[in-house]
C-alpha cells in the first residue's frame, strides 16, 4: 500500500466549558513516525476545536492535503465529530485509510467499527502499535500480526492480542512540540481551568494507575511506569528554553505515587534554577502525600494542586473503591494551604445509590476544608466501567439499554445536559450542584482568600464568571442555549 501523506486529526467542537490541552497522543505519534520513518511521510496536524474549524473548512483542508491515511484521536465526547469527519474522508477519497486511537477507541473499539467509517482501531498506547501497523501496510503483510488493533473483515470484528505496555518511557522521543503554536493555547481554558503564567504546556511524567476506582476506564493500565527525573527535566528545559513555556501542567494519573522520584524532579528544577510554574490538573493522591514533598513542590514553582476527594461518604468511598484516608487528606490539605499553594478540591455528586444526605456530607466536607477552590461535578456513568455495574444493581428497574441508545457519546461527560442520577431518581442534580457552588464560593472569607491568592490576570475574571455560571441555573440554561445554537450552526 502506498502511504505518503498522513493527516492526524483531533476532532471536537468548542463550547463554553471545554478545556484544552495540546494533543499529546498525536504529538508523541508524530515523533515516533519521524524516528522510525525519517523523511518518509508528509504529516498534517489538525486541531478542530482549538481553531473552531467547521466541517466545510475540514473538508477543504482534507481536499487540499489529499491524505493517504487519516488518523484520529478523541475522547468519547468528541466521537460525534470524529464520525462526521471520517464520513467526509470516505466521501472525498474512499480508498483513504482511516485509523482511530485514543481513549474512545480503546474502550469502544467495536462500536466504532460497527457505526463509523473507521478501518482500523488502535487500542491502548499507540507509539509502538502504529509504526508496526504502518510497516505491515507498506509491505503488504497481514495486519493480523500487529498486536493491539481491531478491524473488520467480512462483517466480523477481528481483535488482535493486546500490545505490551511500553516499559521504558525514556525511550520515547519527546512530543513534536514544533507543531504547536503555544500562543494559540495561552488564553484557552486549560486543563487546570486557569493559569498563573502563559504560555503553558501539558506533560506526562508517568503512565498507569494502581488504584481501582469504579468510574475509571483504565486506559494506561494498572501498573505505573515512570519516566526518569532526568528525562522529565530535559523536556521541561526544552519547553522553557526553546519554546518559551512559562507554566507546565502535569497530567499524570498519580504523579506522587513514587514520592522519592517526585522529590527528585523538584530538586532538579530547584538546582538548575528553572523558572517555571507548575499545576496538577488531574490532582495528586492526597493521602499518600508528605509535608516535605509539598514544600519542595512550592520551591520548584508549584502554585496549584488538586486533590480528588470525590465523596465524603465512607460508604460510597468503599463502594467506588476510592478508599481515601480522610484524616490524612485533611492534614495534607492544611499543609498545602500553609504553603500558600492554591488547593483545589474535586468532588462528584450523584453516584448510583447516593442519598441526598450523602451529597450533603460531601458539600459540608468541602465547606469545612481549607480548599480554596472546589469543583462539584455530576457523576457520568460510563458504559464498560465498574460504576455501570454498580448502577445496574442500584436501579434494577431502570432501562439501561434505552438510556445507552438515547444518549450519544457526546453526552458521556461531566457536563452532560441529562445527568444519569436525575434520570434514575428524579432528583434535580443540577440544583444540588448549583447550590453546592453557591454555598462554597459566596462566603465573605472565601471571596477574600480567592482574591488574595488567585493569580491576578485575565483568568481571575474568567474564574469569577465560572463561579457565577455554575452557581445559578438561569445562567447555565443561557449557556446551554448558546452552545446548542452554535453546535447546530456548526453541524450545518
Amino acid at each position: 500500500m502506498k502511504i505518503k501523506r498522513i493527516m492526524l486529526i483531533r476532532p471536537g467542537i468548542r463550547f463554553p466549558r471545554k478545556r484544552f490541552a495540546q494533543p499529546l497522543g498525536l504529538l508523541y505519534l508524530v515523533s515516533v513516525l519521524r524516528q522510525n520513518f525519517p523523511g518518509q511521510f508528509e504529516i498534517d496536524l489538525v486541531e478542530q476545536a482549538l481553531y473552531k474549524l467547521d466541517f466545510k473548512q475540514i473538508k477543504e483542508r482534507i481536499k487540499k492535503f489529499n491524505p493517504d491515511l487519516v488518523g484520529f484521536s478523541c475522547l468519547s465526547q468528541e466521537a460525534d465529530e470524529m464520525a462526521k469527519i471520517s464520513h467526509i474522508v470516505k466521501e472525498l477519497k474512499p480508498e483513504c485509510l482511516t485509523v482511530l486511537g485514543g481513549p474512545h477507541a480503546s474502550v469502544f473499539y467495536d462500536c466504532v467499527l460497527e457505526k463509523n467509517n473507521i478501518d482500523i482501531v488502535v487500542i491502548g498506547e499507540g507509539e509502538r502499535t502504529f509504526p508496526e501497523l504502518l510497516k505491515k501496510l507498506l509491505s503488504g503483510e497481514p495486519i493480523e500480526q500487529v498486536r493491539g488493533i481491531a478491524f473488520k473483515r467480512k462483517d466480523r470484528i477481528i481483535l488482535t492480542p493486546p500490545q505490551k505496555p511500553i516499559e521504558d518511557l525514556d525511550s520515547l522521543p519527546f512530543p513534536a512540540w514544533d507543531l504547536i503554536d503555544f500562543q494559540d493555547y495561552s488564553w484557552m481554558i486549560s486543563t487546570n481551568a486557569y493559569c498563573h503564567s502563559v504560555p503553558w504546556a501539558v506533560i506526562f511524567t508517568s503512565r498507569g494507575c494502581p488504584y481501582q476506582c469504579a468510574y475509571c476506564h483504565n486506559i494506561f493500565g494498572k501498573r505505573t511506569r515512570f519516566r526518569s527525573p532526568e528525562n522529565v527535566i530535559s523536556e521541561i528545559e526544552l519547553l522553557v528554553n526553546k519554546y518559551g513555556v512559562k507554566e507546565i501542567h502535569i497530567v499524570d494519573d498519580v504523579f506522587n505515587l513514587d514520592i522519592l522520584r517526585a522529590k527528585k524532579i523538584c530538586d532538579l528544577i530547584i538546582e538548575r534554577k528553572i523558572k517555571i510554574k507548575i499545576a496538577f490538573p488531574n490532582g495528586l493522591r492526597g493521602d499518600i502525600m508528605d509535608k516535605e514533598l509539598i514544600g519542595k513542590l512550592k520551591q520548584a514553582g508549584c502554585y496549584a494542586i488538586g486533590y480528588a476527594v470525590e465523596t465524603a461518604s465512607p460508604r460510597l468511598q468503599k463502594l467506588i473503591n476510592k478508599n481515601l484516608d480522610f484524616d490524612k487528606i485533611r492534614q495534607v490539605i492544611s499543609w498545602t494551604a500553609d504553603e500558600k499553594i492554591i488547593t483545589q478540591g474535586y468532588f462528584m455528586l450523584g453516584f448510583p445509590g447516593e442519598t441526598r444526605e450523602e451529597m450533603e456530607m460531601t458539600i459540608n466536607y468541602a465547606l469545612k476544608s481549607r480548599f480554596l477552590i472546589a469543583f462539584f461535578s455530576l457523576v457520568a456513568v460510563y458504559p464498560r466501567t465498574h460504576l455501570m455495574e454498580i448502577a445496574k444493581k442500584a436501579y434494577p428497574d431502570f432501562d439501561f439499554d434505552k438510556w445507552n441508545d438515547k444518549l450519544d457519546m457526546a453526552n458521556f461527560h461531566y457536563f452532560t445536559e441529562e445527568p444519569f442520577y436525575k434520570k434514575a431518581t428524579g432528583l434535580d442534580s443540577f440544583k444540588i450542584q448549583h447550590s453546592a457552588h453557591r454555598r462554597f464560593y459566596f462566603r465573605p472569607r472565601q471571596i477574600f482568600l480567592i482574591l488574595l491568592r488567585f493569580p491576578k490576570n485575565f483568568f481571575l475574571i474568567r474564574g469569577i464568571w465560572w463561579v457565577l455560571r455554575n452557581s445559578f441555573i438561569s445562567l447555565y440554561k443561557f449557556e446551554k442555549s448558546v452552545f446548542y445554537s452554535h453546535k447546530m450552526k456548526h453541524e450545518t
